[in-house]
């Protein structure tokens, strides 16, 4: 299976950068926007629920940079962003599917 995303368990130093794009394949301004950051092993609960980094608002741009321990299990994750827009209504990215992640175990 090919993934979106693979990391060695314990990594924090590369974050994801994400341009998060509407079905039309437009980036979303972000300006006045909340984004959250959802990520879950496949097939259980929510394991990180957190804001994400806005870097460039009117170009669609958000990063997460992993925090201590949120790298630490070994494993497949699926995760998604959540806009929260200025008029209350509220929109997920990717559009269909999940970014999907692999965490890999390191030898050290």
């Amino acid at each position: 299976m090919c993934y979106d995303i693979t990391i060695k368990r314990g990594d924090t130093k590369n974050c994801i950068k994400a341009i998060l794009k509407d079905a039309d394949g437009t980036p979303v301004n972000l300006t006045g926007c909340d984004v959250k950051f959802y990520m879950a092993p496949l097939d259980q609960s929510i394991t990180i629920n957190r804001a994400a980094d806005i870097q460039d608002a009117i170009a669609g741009e958000v990063w997460i940079e992993w925090l201590s321990g949120e790298t630490d299990v070994v494993g497949v994750y699926r995760a998604e962003f959540k806009v929260a827009h200025l008029d209350g209504k509220t929109e997920t990215f990717p559009n269909s599917g999940y970014i999907s992640i692999q965490m890999l175990n390191d030898l050290g």
